[in-house]
Order: C-alpha cells, then structure tokens, then sequence
C-alpha cells in the first residue's frame, strides 16, 4: 500500500462520470468511527467498483480498511497545504488541487462545519463531492452505521448494509503469526484478547472485574493483553489478577494488531475502537457498554455479545461523564460475562 502526498495524474477527459477513473473517500475520525462508516465506504465503492479508489484521512487508522476496499493508496490529511481547504476564501495550493480535480467524485465524513472544506474540493475542480455527517443528529435513535449508509442511498446508491468480516492483507497475517509465535503461542492455541482501555476512562469497566474474568478463564485460554501507548489499564488489570498469567501485545502498528485480533479465539473490551475493529473482523466479541448506547454505538457483527446495564442516567452526554457515579458500569457482573465468553473459548 503506497502513502504519498498528491493523488497523481490527472483524470483523462474520456472518463464517463458515472466510472470516474479515479474518486476519493476522506475519512480523519477514530478507529470506531471509521469502522462505523465502512459500510458506507462499500457501497460507495461498489458503485464505482473500477474507478482507482484513494483514502485520505490519517494513513495509519486508514490501512485498517485499505485492503478490504481495494484503495491504490493512502493519503495523510495534515499533509501540508491542506489547512487552505478549511478556511473560505482562500488560495489554494496547485499541487493538492490537481489532486482533487483528478477525482471527480469525493465522499467526505465530517461534520456539518466541512461545509468549507467541500465548497474548496468543488473550487479544486471535483464534479461531485458528497458530505456525511459523522454521526446521527442529536435524539434520533439510529444506529450509527444504518444512519451512514441511509445518508448515502439519499444521494442516489444502491445496496445492502449486510456484515461481512474486514478483510486484512496476507502480510500482515504473516506477521501476526510470526509475533504470536514470539510469545510462545502455537497455532490453534485458544486465545482471549482482552483490552481494558477506551478513548475515556469514564467508558471503562473496572480493571478488577477484567481481572476476574481472566482468572477465571485461564485454565482453558491463554489470556493477551492489548496494551497501547496511553494509560490504557493494562498494568492496573495485570496487578489484580490472581491466577491468570498474561500475554502483552504492547504498541503494535494498527494493522498487526487487527491481525492479531483475526487470529484470536474471542476478545473482551469496553465502547473503543479496539472492540469496534474485534467484531469489524467477525471475532467472538464482549463488549460492555455504560454511559454510551449501543442502539447507536455498538459494535456489528455476528459473533457480538453486547452487555449493557442501563440505569436511570445512562446513557448520558460527555459532559455528564465526568461526574457520573459509573452505576451503569458497576451492575455489570464478570461472571455474566464468563458466561457469554464461555461457548467460544470452551
């Protein structure tokens, strides 16, 4: 997968709108979001399935979905020059907006606020740039991704919003063997990848109750860590564990770990991205829900087991997060969740 700064060569003349030679799909969001929108994405790219299909947005979160889209190549949005698209008015830099007017079709997800950015890509010279808002407006009780996909078929796009698994490329498989392998696992060795972390800590179920889970599944699984850069859990998990003698997968590139997520037995998770990316792949997946809905937020997929303990404040704002008393989280009992982990890891 190539990463560069410009699209390439402009489109030939010859090119019929409805197969442009080239299109673009911008995307900057966090992982969640972007798993979120990859139906989406499909049906966009079903429509123009031979059209060469560029990715811009944050390369290292868009090589999650690069392969499964069929993208020639990844583009980073803070590359410079692109700030001059956010504003009105301005100059825009040739370089970038020969880029743009090679792809006569761009979805953009973003808020209502990219108004500025879309207005530019047209003034770049794009034929049709088609903006998704993020997220369902406040109070409509719709999942996030039907919501994204309804959006589009208002644009005129036909197709089906059915789950199939994410598909990785078969390097990145290599290595997660090969790093699986590094900590002493064999192939078919039950694993349960657990990560304890979220983009909020007011998401977080309690590291003791992670802790339980993995003491008590340790004689039939081999218990992995998923560990990140951030303060994430992972040390106050392993700390209260009593019997259970972990695995750490620490600081993988994005695409390892989704790999290594394929070839886990099950996963445990809160609402982040991790979890999104865990049932995106078809993986067996806990996930537990408190302060956010997931009638709107959760995860897809046919192996999902959603835990969710709504109490008389749940689901609450952001804002209200920072005060909450986590009852939501609290009523969650590990051992409902030993139980729904249970016919997958035996």
């Amino acid at each position: 997968m190539k990463i560069s700064n410009v699209c390439g060569q402009e489109r030939s003349q010859s090119s019929a709108p409805s197969q442009p030679e080239k299109n673009l799909i911008i995307h900057s969001g966090g992982i969640g979001d972007l798993l979120l929108a990859l139906p989406a994405m499909r049906l966009f790219r079903q429509a123009f399935s031979h059209s060469a299909l560029f990715l811009m947005g944050r390369p290292e979160r868009l090589s999650l979905v690069a392969f499964d889209l069929q993208a020639q190549s990844l583009h980073s949005i803070d590359q410079a020059g692109m700030a001059y698209f956010y504003v009105d008015g301005g100059t825009l830099p040739s370089s970038i907006s020969a880029f743009f007017s090679s792809c006569p079709v761009i979805l953009v997800f973003g808020k209502s606020s990219r108004k500025s950015l879309v207005e530019n890509l047209k003034k770049a010279g794009a034929e049709q740039v088609i903006l998704l808002p993020s997220f369902p407006p406040e109070g409509l009780k719709v999942h996030a991704a039907d919501y994204l996909v309804d959006s589009l078929k208002a644009s005129g796009f036909e197709g089906k919003n059915s789950f199939s698994p994410l598909r990785l490329p078969e390097d990145a498989m290599s290595l997660a063997r090969g790093f699986l392998g590094t900590l002493g696992l064999k192939e078919g060795d039950p694993v349960l990848a657990i990560h304890p972390g979220s983009g909020s800590p007011n998401k977080n179920w309690a590291p003791e109750n992670f802790a339980r889970v993995a003491d008590r599944v340790s004689e039939r699984t081999k218990v992995l860590l998923i560990s990140g850069p951030a303060q994430d859990g992972v040390e106050e998990v392993r700390k209260a564990m009593k019997k259970a003698i972990p695995l750490i997968a620490e600081k993988l590139r994005l695409i390892q770990l989704a790999a290594v997520l394929q070839l886990s037995t099950a996963y445990l998770g809160n609402d982040s991205g991790i979890t999104h990316l865990a049932a995106a792949l078809g993986v067996p997946t806990v996930a537990i829900f408190g302060p956010t809905d997931p009638a709107i937020w959760g995860p897809r997929g046919p192996g999902v087991r959603l835990l969710y303990e709504r109490s008389f404040c749940s689901p609450c704002s952001s804002e209200a997060r920072l005060e909450c008393s986590r009852q939501c989280l609290e009523r969650i009992d590990p051992d409902r969740v030993i139980e729904l982990l249970s016919p997958f890891i035996g």
